[in-house]
């Protein structure tokens, strides 16, 4: 680096400057950010305000992809493939909202979902409403329901006294494609003999279109479970597992 340079004109020059790529990741870590950080507290604050940071991101997006200082915002947040800062902020609040929902007791609960003074902010319209009143239509437009929620409780043995399960990947050892399924079909029954003093449990998670549901199998009987249809099948999954404890016999 030339002394005396500054660090945007040596990332951004034509030779032997960073590729837009490199550029783009540069802005998202070191500015974007330091632009995030705090938006639950200062994005309440008057929207002529919160203006003041659009042109920190235009130039830095400006630098990144070498545009013209005439170019539109709009038209280089496109190419960027990066959200105006007013629709991330609205993004950011409604991430913050669902994460929030998992922990009930935490102090900002009570407060983002049982907003209280509805009524005195409604009537006075330039007083700047609270979080929970102002993210209440965008829970709502994205079909947010609490009740839906599975709550995040903290177990009280630490995970590292925990015993660790004992895995065996052996049948993913062939690919699906080329092998037929006799031989899964083999491999499967040498597994089931190898641990047949064992009680067996048969767990899958299934999706379809917005349709979620759990199920497990075992010689006891079987159960399924119909889960939201915001359910990822992931979820799905640990819900058949966490279905399990119920179904094995008391030793």
């Amino acid at each position: 680096m030339c002394e005396g340079a500054e660090p945007s004109a040596c990332c951004c020059s034509h030779f032997p400057g960073a590729d837009q790529h490199t550029l783009l990741h540069l802005y998202r870590s070191l500015v974007r950010s330091k632009l995030d950080y705090g938006r639950v507290v200062y994005g309440s604050a008057r929207e002529s305000y919160l203006r003041m940071l659009d042109p920190i991101q235009n130039h830095a997006l400006r630098l990144c992809l070498g545009a013209f200082r005439t170019s539109p915002a709009s038209s280089m947040c496109v190419q960027a493939n990066q959200p105006p800062l007013y629709i991330r902020r609205r993004m950011l609040s409604i991430q913050y909202s669902l994460i929030l929902g998992y922990f009930p007791r935490n102090p900002a609960y009570n407060t983002v979902f049982n907003a209280k003074f509805k009524a005195s902010f409604s009537s006075k319209r330039n007083q700047i409403p609270t979080l929970g009143i102002c993210i209440a239509p965008e829970l709502e437009k994205i079909g947010f329901k609490r009740n839906t929620v599975s709550c995040l409780s903290i177990p009280a043995t630490p995970p590292w006294l925990l015993r660790h399960p004992e895995i065996d990947l052996s049948l993913h050892s062939s690919d699906k494609a080329v092998t037929p399924p006799e031989v899964f079909k083999v491999r499967f029954y040498e597994l089931c003999d190898r641990l047949k003093n064992f009680y067996h449990i048969y767990t899958d998670g299934s999706k379809m279109g917005h349709k979620v549901s759990a199920a497990l199998c075992h010689k006891r009987g079987t159960s399924a479970i119909r889960l939201p249809g915001a359910t990822s099948i992931f979820s799905a999954e640990l819900h058949a597992y966490l279905a399990c404890p119920g179904c094995c016999p008391k030793i």
